[in-house]
């Protein structure tokens, strides 16, 4: 296994600092889909910090192909 030691200069004084407040760190979020229409090629997620959790807002995915008129 190669040795990662030439790697050690390029992360910034940011990334080698440890984190002291570990609340500070948010964790992923959970999204609902809605069955509101977003248009084709787009669908809309209710966002939630966790299952049954507050709710955060709405997101609208497209895809990259999608027409938006």
């Amino acid at each position: 296994m190669k040795k990662l030691n030439g790697m050690k200069s390029g992360f910034s004084s940011l990334e080698n600092k440890k984190l002291k407040d570990l609340k500070s760190i948010q964790g992923g979020s959970y999204n609902v889909k809605s069955n509101v229409p977003a248009g084709e090629g787009c669908e809309e997620y209710d966002t939630y910090t966790a299952p049954g959790g507050t709710y955060i807002g709405r997101i609208t995915v497209c895809s990259p192909t999608a027409t938006l008129n």
